[in-house]
């Protein structure tokens, strides 16, 4: 291996142990970072994915003393900047936020996954979660969740459900809330989160369990009507509205979330860094201050913890994944 930026993996392949380099010790080509960052995000500029980005870059930046440039790659559903980030050299200047689709959703939707979301990249820290909310048509004849639970019962097929697109997080949580409800109800896809919210405002379909920033307007409006948050407690955001544990459905804490990876395998210099500075930007009152912004809160995960959090999110979205029956290739 050339160069002085060494990976763990060629440590261990030489039989050394970064871990006792001497403190203060730096490679040949001088102490980490050397050069500016770039975070990918998966989304085009100026939605929620965006400005956690660059929030999040922002805190990284402060903390590191290299910028951190946002670079925007928006394109199927998270898999183009994915795929791009997985490709880059693993010496911790590349980092994506990563999101349910990228880091689990995909290695169960596709069967040929141009990239491996464990094996090519480095978990830091999770940012923020986003919580979802079942909400329906100011028409469906059910006044609560017990209600439309009911209902959906005694008319199997009848009720019809909006997502952002087959094997998204919004398709998958209302299949999962599908699940435990008992009911059979019919997936219609749109393209995107925008128009979904359209027809269920327009009643083209009943019900669709949605992230609070598209919905919520249109709840504090009166033109749709909020069940419950899936959340262990209820959102100051909504907090007339109960969530799924108190109507008996207790394994419906299902937020979105994104969550901090580097390109590769990196340097532990790099590592701790990084996950040192993620954290610090996580706890810090003015980044939570900002995530209200877009209805988000949050996330402090990092380290061993980060990646029993992964596993413990792979086991539950490949059963969902499985029972919704959904492959994309």
């Amino acid at each position: 291996m050339s160069g002085g930026v060494t990976t763990r993996r060629g440590l261990v392949a030489g039989g050394l142990a970064a871990r006792f380099l001497w403190p203060g010790s730096t490679s040949a080509q001088g102490a980490w970072p050397s050069r500016p960052l770039r975070l990918i995000v998966p989304f085009p500029p100026g939605g929620a994915s965006d400005l956690l980005g660059r929030l999040m870059a922002d805190g990284l930046t402060a903390r590191l003393g290299q910028p951190v440039v946002v670079e925007n790659r928006g394109g199927a559903a998270g898999l183009t900047a994915a795929e791009y980030a997985s490709k880059q050299p693993g010496d911790g200047h590349t980092l994506l936020l990563g999101t349910q689709p990228t880091q689990v959703f995909n290695k169960f939707l596709y069967s040929r996954l141009p990239y491996d979301p464990d094996r090519d990249f480095t978990p830091l820290s999770t940012v923020a979660s986003v919580p979802y909310v079942l909400v329906v048509t100011p028409g469906l004849p059910a006044a609560d969740l017990p209600g439309l639970i009911a209902y959906a019962r005694a008319h199997p097929g009848r009720l019809n459900y909006g997502s952002s697109g087959i094997g998204g997080g919004m398709h998958l949580a209302t299949h999962l809330f599908a699940e435990r409800a008992g009911g059979d109800m019919v997936h219609v896809p749109y393209r995107g989160a925008a128009p979904a919210v359209t027809a269920l405002v327009q009643g083209e379909v009943q019900l669709m369990v949605d992230l609070v920033p598209n919905s919520l307007p249109l709840v504090r409006s009166g033109q749709l009507r909020a069940f419950a948050v899936g959340l262990p407690e209820r959102t100051p955001l909504l907090p007339g509205v109960p969530t799924f544990h108190e109507h008996g459905i207790t394994d419906f804490d299902v937020p979105s979330w994104f969550i901090l990876v580097a390109a590769g395998q990196i340097p532990l210099e790099a590592e701790e860094r990084l996950r040192a500075a993620a954290e610090g930007t996580v706890a810090d009152p003015a980044f939570a201050a900002r995530l209200e912004a877009v209805s988000a809160q949050p996330m402090p995960i990092s380290g061993p913890a980060l990646r029993d959090f992964l596993a413990e999110q792979g086991a539950r979205w490949e059963a969902v994944i499985r029972s919704a029956k959904v492959r994309l290739d």
